[in-house]
């Protein structure tokens, strides 16, 4: 083998063992709030303990390193704002985009608060921060999103409803579409409601959720 052919060896080798411990370091805070040691996070991702401490230092890197990953994510929501008609789709394909990236990666809120607790880091909502503003701004300026809201009101009520990942899978669609729909109609200028989708939530519904959270706990 060639110095180059070793060269590209290792990187993709570097590369193989990164993905492997970012992925399951996600595993992880997707239910626990507790960090994973050193040798556990090894474990979990199939990698050597010294290739870990040659790809990570620490713990507080491996979560440096996860959150600017899962921050990235976001990206493809200001992409769907952007081409939305109006201001006011804008607003929801945000609200919207902010459950299903949550949704799909529960690690991220855990991942919000340790960033505070390491750097009391502002990268999150510096990057949003002015986009967001004229978005809130132009919606309100068509008459479709009430006045006395900001961007914070909106990404907060998105953030809150994602961030509940432990549901029964069946119903989670429905559930999240229906606190989806009040979210938006409280958010209306006009003070009207649109039909909820779905079906009512039921007290049946709720004992199911009751029972997964009982038998999926999280930390």
């Amino acid at each position: 083998m060639s110095a180059a052919e070793r060269a590209r060896a290792e990187r993709i080798e570097v590369r193989r063992s990164r993905e492997s411990i970012l992925a399951a370091a996600e595993r992880h805070w997707a239910v626990h709030d507790a960090d994973p040691s050193m040798a556990q996070l090894a474990k979990d991702s199939g990698i050597g303990i010294a290739t870990l401490y040659r790809r990570f230092p620490g713990i507080d890197e491996v979560i440096r390193a996860l959150h600017a990953r899962l921050v990235a994510e976001f990206a493809c929501i200001e992409e769907a704002v952007a081409v939305q008609p109006t201001a006011w789709d804008g607003v929801v394909a945000l609200v919207t985009g902010i459950v299903d990236v949550l949704q799909e990666h529960p690690a991220i809120p855990r991942l919000n608060r340790k960033m505070v607790a390491l750097d009391d880091d502002r990268q999150f909502s510096d990057g949003w921060a002015d986009r967001l503003a004229a978005l809130v701004t132009a919606a309100q300026a068509e008459g479709r999103l009430r006045p006395d809201v900001n961007a914070n009101d909106v990404t907060f009520a998105a953030f809150r409803i994602g961030s509940y990942s432990n549901l029964p899978p069946d119903e989670a669609g429905r559930i999240l579409g229906r606190q989806i729909g009040i979210v938006l109609d409280g958010l209306r200028a006009d003070g009207g409601t649109r039909p909820l989708p779905g079906g009512p939530i039921a007290m049946d519904d709720l004992h199911r959720v009751f029972r997964y959270e009982a038998e999926h706990p999280v930390d």
